[in-house]
C-alpha cells in the first residue's frame, strides 16, 4: 500500500500540502505497532508533522485513540497541555478506530495516546510518517528513546529541523 506510486500523492492531496515527503528515518519511516493487554500508549507528540495510520486489528477491550487536536504550533502551549494531562481540558477527543480505518492527523502538533488495552488479543496498528522538510529524521535523543538505539543518519542530520518544539 505505502509504495503504491498513488498512495503518497493521496494523502498529500487529502492534508492539502504542498512541501510533503516522506520521512527519511529509517528506523520509523513505516512501522507495525503492536501492543498486548495492559499497553497503550502514553500523552505524546510526535517527531514528524504528518501521521498517517491503519487500524490492522483491534484488542478485545480499550485502545482508544484519544487526542487534543493542534494543541501546540508556533510554542509549546504549557498551559493546554497541562490541562490534557491533568484531564481538565474540553479539546480532548476520543474515536474507536475499527480495523481498515485510515487516519490522517498531525502528530508533531496534536497531544495524543491510545488507553491501555484489555483481553488477549493483541492490537496493531500501521504507522506511516511524513513530513514538511526533505530528508528529516527524529532526532538522536528521539530514536534512543523509542528504538534504543542510534544510526549514523541520526547525527549527521542533528539539530536541522525547521521548528524548535521538543520531540
Amino acid at each position: 500500500m505505502h509504495d503504491f506510486p498513488a498512495f503518497d500523492p493521496f494523502i498529500r492531496d487529502c492534508l492539502q500540502q504542498e512541501a510533503f515527503y516522506r520521512y527519511a528515518d529509517p528506523l520509523a519511516d513505516v512501522i507495525i505497532n503492536m501492543a498486548n493487554e495492559g499497553n497503550g500508549f502514553p500523552w505524546h507528540f510526535d517527531t514528524n508533522p504528518f501521521t498517517i495510520t491503519l487500524a490492522i486489528q483491534n484488542a478485545d477491550h480499550g485502545g482508544a485513540f484519544e487526542y487534543a487536536p493542534n494543541i501546540r504550533r508556533q510554542h509549546e502551549n504549557f498551559g493546554e497541555v497541562s490541562k490534557v494531562l491533568d484531564e481538565q481540558s474540553d479539546r480532548v477527543i476520543s474515536i474507536d478506530l475499527e480495523p481498515g480505518d485510515l487516519q490522517l492527523f498531525l502528530g508533531r502538533y496534536s497531544l495524543h495516546r491510545v488507553t491501555p488495552l484489555k483481553g488477549k488479543r493483541p492490537r496493531y496498528v500501521a504507522i506511516f510518517s511524513y513530513v514538511d522538510q526533505p530528508d528529516m529524521v527524529g532526532s538522536p535523543e528521539r530514536a534512543r528513546q523509542l528504538y534504543g538505539r542510534v544510526l549514523p543518519i541520526h547525527l549527521e542530520r542533528a539539530g536541522l529541523r525547521a521548528d524548535t518544539l521538543a520531540d
